[in-house]
This record gives structure tokens, C-alpha cells and sequence, in this order.
């Protein structure tokens, strides 16, 4: 079976990551050969070449059209089984190729998040047409997003993502943070790594960070990631004078390590399908705080395994940081429980045998 990976996105966001990851974890199985078919200035196509991965590039001069003859190009050349796309551009480009191809090649798209897709004609032609074979969504709540607009169950499938588990959970504190901001080794590290986009909705991790100091001094903030957003983020945080309490890292290569650090994980999303980072925590056995978006309540319960609230509830969310904070054995046991979890549902092997399974049953 030959597999094209299709995707349109330049920067090194999660869906290429996990791309790459699963293209990795299969390249053993001799039956399965695989490709990817990227813009030629993507991130992930230094990667790949560097690799030694087989990987294609093409010319993106804008989000659709110029991606389509280079998915025809490589389907006739490789002699393509499966075409597996992974963002909604590439989609619109892959659809318009199958359609203009004579061979017969099942289209399979993967969907990480759970943003709203309108249940018009148009987007209803996009994602609910006879060239799509199967819909592949990261959470319950992705997939969920489908169903709402009357797509079949049939073309429905979710696969979980997964992290190596054995990267995080071996790491141990080295005051990676502390040094680097020349903090007191006293004071304790509410942390969220994210991209700085309007989803991520850190206003409200900077209005939960406001309150939380009103109660604990002794408690400072850190963002990880860079956006959109960064600009009118720091502004806020200048706004309320808090820029000895939440303090903005940057992008960091080397997340393992500085989420070892986190006292607390604070997640404060609109939207989200299910964010590696929950994993991350998970592995690294950081307590996680969040709102109830997207899928995360698919792996964290409520008083089990993490803390719950609704969306933008800075009040809810920094009364339960304080609560972790003071009662450290109610942590200890939403760490070993999560970590357990991950272990045991969410580890490359368990990825690696889902997506092995799933493209052999095609």
C-alpha cells in the first residue's frame, strides 16, 4: 500500500508533528510505503530532508490551487493508494485532484480541532462528498463537529494522539525556569504551553493569574509558545501590572524540560480537539487545571485525575490553582492517576498499532 501525506501548512504546528510522528512509527511495516508532500519553505520539509525521509516539495504560491498538480504528479508517479490529508486547504486541493483523477484512490482527512464548521451547502459539499473514504478526528469532540452537520457516522473515525511517554517521564527538575527569570527557589510555577492565538484564550490565564496572587504571593506565571496574539497579550498583562508575575518565554524546543517545571498546568482554551500538551503534562505527572474544552474531558474527570471548569471562568480556575497549591496530596493523586492513564491508553505503541490497523483495513 503507497501512502501520500498532503499538507499545506508552512509552520511546525501539531498536525504535522503528529504526522511526521505516525510516518516514523510505520516506516518499519515493509508493506506499507510512505510519502509527503509539503510546501517546499515548511518547516517540515527541512525536517524530512534532514531525515533522509521521502518527502516531495511544491511551489505553495496560494492555500489551494497551486497544491493540486503536484497531488496528481505524485499519485501517478508513486502510484498512490491512499491519499491522507491533513488541513482543511490541502483538502480542498486533494478533493479537486481526485476528481480529476482516473484512478481509484481513498481520501482520508485528519482533524485536529473542534472549531465550528458551518452547516452550509458549501461546507457541506466540501466535507460530505463521494471522494472523501474516511474523516479522521483526534477526539470524540472533533469528531463530534461532523456529526452536527449531518455527515455520515459511516465516514466518521476517531484515533487518539499520542506522546512517548519514556521522554517525559524520566526528565527531572533542574530549576530550568527559576534560573532563567531568576526567580526564589520558594516561589511555585503556574505554567501553559500553547500557540498565543485567539483559542488558547490566555486573557483569561492572565485574569486567573491576577487572582491567584491576590491569594498566594508566593505563585508565578510563564507562558510558553508564540502567536498572533503576543502582542496584545503582553500589553494586558502591562495594563494590570503584572510583568513580575506572568512572564512570556517564548517558542522552546525543549518542552519536556521546562514543563518538568510546572507546578501546575493551566489551560484556559475555547476550543481545542486534544492538545498533545495534556499528554505532556500527563507523562511528566504535572496536575492539570483547565476549561472544558473540546475533548479534554475526554481524558480528564473532574476531580480525578485534574480539575474542571467552564470556559473563561478566571474565578473557578484560580480558586481550584489555589486549591492544588494547599492540599499537595490531592496533586499527588491527579499525578499518578494521569500518569497511568497515559502510560497505558496514550504511548507511541498504542498509536502505532491504531494507525498500523487502520490503513491495513482499508
Amino acid at each position: 500500500m503507497n501512502i501520500l501525506n498532503v499538507t499545506s501548512i508552512v509552520e511546525w504546528r501539531g498536525g504535522d508533528a503528529q504526522m511526521y510522528t505516525i510516518y516514523n512509527l510505520l516506516k518499519k511495516y515493509g508493506e506499507l510505503d510512505q510519502y509527503i508532500l509539503c510546501p517546499e519553505n515548511a518547516v517540515l520539509y527541512k525536517k524530512a530532508l534532514n531525515d533522509k525521509a521521502q518527502v516531495i516539495a511544491y511551489t505553495k504560491k496560494n492555500k489551494v490551487f497551486s497544491l493540486i498538480k503536484p497531488i496528481i504528479n505524485c499519485v501517478k508517479k508513486f502510484n498512490i493508494d491512499v491519499l491522507h490529508i491533513h488541513d482543511s486547504s490541502a483538502l480542498s486541493a486533494a478533493i479537486i485532484a481526485k476528481a480529476l483523477l482516473k484512478k481509484d484512490v481513498k481520501l482520508i482527512y485528519s482533524r485536529k480541532r473542534n472549531n465550528i464548521i458551518k452547516n452550509s451547502f458549501l461546507k457541506k459539499l466540501k466535507y460530505d462528498n463521494k471522494y472523501i473514504f474516511k474523516i479522521v478526528s483526534v477526539s470524540k469532540a472533533v469528531e463530534k463537529i461532523f456529526v452536527n452537520i449531518n455527515i455520515s457516522k459511516e465516514k466518521l473515525l476517531t484515533i487518539y494522539d499520542a506522546i512517548n511517554v519514556s521522554e517525559f517521564k524520566d526528565k527531572s527538575k533542574t530549576g530550568l525556569i527559576h534560573k532563567e527569570l531568576n526567580f526564589s527557589k520558594e516561589l511555585k510555577i503556574i505554567g501553559n504551553i500553547s500557540s498565543l492565538a485567539k483559542q488558547k484564550d490566555l486573557v483569561t490565564f492572565i485574569n486567573t493569574a491576577e487572582k491567584v496572587i491576590k491569594k498566594k504571593s508566593n505563585v508565578r506565571f510563564v507562558i510558553l509558545g508564540t502567536g498572533s496574539e503576543e502582542t496584545i497579550l503582553k500589553e494586558l498583562v502591562q495594563t494590570k501590572k503584572l510583568e513580575s508575575i506572568v512572564c512570556f518565554l517564548g517558542f522552546k524546543t525543549n518542552v519536556a524540560d521546562y514543563l518538568k517545571e510546572f507546578d501546575i498546568l493551566l489551560m484556559t482554551s475555547i476550543t481545542e480537539g486534544l492538545p498533545l500538551t495534556i499528554y505532556e503534562a500527563f507523562a511528566s505527572k504535572i496536575p492539570i487545571v483547565s476549561t472544558k474544552a473540546g475533548g479534554i474531558p475526554e481524558v480528564i474527570k473532574d476531580g480525578t485525575n485534574g480539575y474542571l471548569t467552564d470556559i473563561g471562568d478566571a474565578d473557578l480556575l484560580a480558586e481550584k490553582c489555589v486549591s492544588l497549591l494547599e492540599q499537595p496530596d490531592i496533586a499527588n493523586q491527579f499525578k499518578e492517576r494521569s500518569f497511568d492513564i497515559v502510560l497505558s491508553q496514550f504511548d507511541l505503541k498504542n498509536l502505532e498499532e491504531n494507525y498500523y490497523n487502520f490503513y491495513t483495513n482499508l
